[in-house]
């Protein structure tokens, strides 16, 4: 074959697109659909998205909560993954994120599985009421507040999230708000406008940043007392600016071979089934007896049941002595955990389920709660607290430059001279390789074009007096009589927004690790259930 034969041409094109392009293309095209939030339902690529997860945690004997999902754990992440897609899980529930450190990997690997994450913004580093809504020890009881460091602490857990496909939502707490016997503390419902105030602020500084839409929400303990009223004053008013997407629900209720009645399913559900967004079992599991028979599974995802459950994340992925667990860990390091009983009763009881293709349930808008009493003394139409100094309108994104994760911001810390690339840096890479590899191609294309119309000119020359006249019709405007060749159109796709680095603080305190915190450890119900 002559090395200016057409035949040539298109082999040598076919060779250089495929290994330089093709690869950037997959780059791009592996991402899970963004689950969004439609009436009570989720939704990927449109079709009802029901949750199938575990809790995926590892308790620390230090005061430092681990970070399950940063790039230190990528060796236990890509065993983990596997493991969980075989057991039929699409959602992992994770409660601390280090937000000055890169998940790039971890989330890479799960995204790879099919797995989508619902990660905590709080933190599990206190149960105190004082702590968990970021005040000091020293500070006045009575003066509870959603303040600029604690805004300061969910934000840097958003920037070091938002970037991800696989990110399902965020949370702005767990069991903060809880009755009489939250650990002989009294009730916390007093902090439920606290709640409400960083759902609104999280949402806002999503739309101030350009982010997608993240959902967000709050998981709550299954005792009655203000489950309800709760569920009812964090959606209520008509205003999504600041409200919460989805309400879930933490529960041990169902004991082995109970039933609807007798776990008391029945009452959750009804009390639930009014709001107007998703509602999901956040933890969900028993350990009497031993192991988990996980019956409450079938009756979730039962027929008359999905179109008001989203699904539920069973607890917990890694066995931690309270017989929850589904797997074992022999060791303290990187290892291949063995699967308990748990494990495979949760397969035989997720494999049976049937697609959900019930669409959505709308509502109208629900009226907050209006009982001015001990029971719920929160005031409906009292004005939710604000942050001083916290103007919505001064932070946006800025430049195009890298950073630690790809999405610092005023909150964001650089902590690593390696400056790992997120998923943003990813996409613009693969963009621009799309376009340098087409570009290559096309240019590459016309130097043999090129070549080619010159060889045959001279050849046509040369013989020129022994070949008779042609039509002018035939080739016309083309020197060698053939078809003419084509340019070959390209587009170059655009990559996601990088949202990269702005000013460097807020108006207000210094960025401190106190926040709205979620319980550090599961309480003794959870262990004894």
């Amino acid at each position: 074959m002559s090395l200016l034969s057409p035949g040539y041409i298109s082999h040598v094109c076919y060779i250089v697109f495929p290994s330089f392009v093709v690869s950037s293309l997959r780059v791009l095209t592996m991402s899970l659909p963004i689950i969004s939030v439609a009436g009570n339902g989720l939704l990927s690529d449109g079709h009802r998205f029901q949750i199938k997860g575990v809790a995926y945690a590892e308790r620390t004997t230090g005061s430092t909560p681990i970070d399950v999902l940063a790039d230190s754990r990528t060796s236990q992440c890509a065993i983990d993954g596997p493991m969980m897609k075989a057991l039929g899980v699409n959602t992992i529930n994770v409660y601390y994120m280090d937000a000055t450190q890169s998940h790039d990997k971890c989330m890479k690997i799960f995204e790879d599985n099919g797995i989508y994450v619902i990660a905590n913004m709080a933190s599990p580093r206190d149960s105190t009421p004082l702590n968990r809504t970021g005040m000091h020890v020293s500070s006045n009881i009575v003066n509870f507040t959603w303040q600029m460091d604690v805004f300061k602490q969910y934000a840097a857990v958003l920037d070091s999230m938002a970037g991800y496909s696989n990110l399902l939502g965020l949370l702005i707490g767990s069991e903060i708000v809880a009755g009489p016997d939250m650990e002989d503390q009294g009730p916390t419902v007093h902090l439920a406008p606290y709640l409400k105030a960083a759902a609104r602020d999280m949402k806002a500084y999503t739309a101030a940043m350009q982010y997608r839409s993240i959902p967000i929400g709050y998981a709550t303990s299954a005792e009655f007392t203000y489950m309800q009223d709760l569920g009812e004053y964090l959606v209520c008013g008509g205003n999504s600016a600041e409200t919460i997407d989805f309400y879930s629900v933490n529960t041990y209720q169902w004991r082995g071979k109970s039933s609807m009645g007798g776990s008391h399913y029945d009452d959750l559900t009804s009390k639930l089934e009014g709001l107007a967004v998703p509602i999901f079992l956040s933890e969900d599991g028993c350990n009497i007896p031993v192991p988990q028979l996980l019956r409450d599974q079938s009756a979730t995802f039962e027929p008359n049941m999905p179109g008001i459950w989203s699904g539920a994340i069973v607890y917990e992925w890694r066995e931690e002595g309270s017989n929850f667990g589904l797997v074992s860990y022999t060791t303290s390091g990187v290892s291949t955990p063995k699967t308990l009983a748990g494990y495979d009763a949760l397969k035989s009881k997720w494999s049976a389920v049937p697609a959900n293709t019930q669409p959505p349930s709308t509502f109208s808008s629900l009226s907050c709660p209006t009982s001015i009493n001990p029971h719920w003394p929160i005031n409906p139409s009292a004005a939710l607290p604000t942050i001083a100094g916290l103007d919505f309108a001064t932070i946006t994104p800025e430049g195009v430059s890298g950073t630690a994760h790809g999405t610092r911001t005023l909150t964001s810390r650089s902590t690593s001279s390696s400056n790992p690339k997120s998923k943003h840096d990813v996409g613009v890479m693969a963009g621009i390789g799309v376009g340098v590899g087409l570009g290559v191609v096309l240019i590459f294309a016309a130097v043999i074009t090129f070549f080619v119309r010159r060889h045959r000119k001279k050849r046509a020359r040369n013989t020129g007096s022994s070949v008779p006249e042609t039509s002018d019709t035939l080739g016309a405007g083309n020197p060698d009589n053939s078809a003419p060749l084509t340019k070959m159109s390209h587009t170059t796709p655009s990559a996601d927004p990088v949202h990269p680095d702005s000013p460097s603080g807020l108006p207000g305190s210094d960025l401190r690790s106190q926040e709205l915190d979620s319980v550090v450890a599961h309480k003794v119900h959870k262990e004894e259930v």
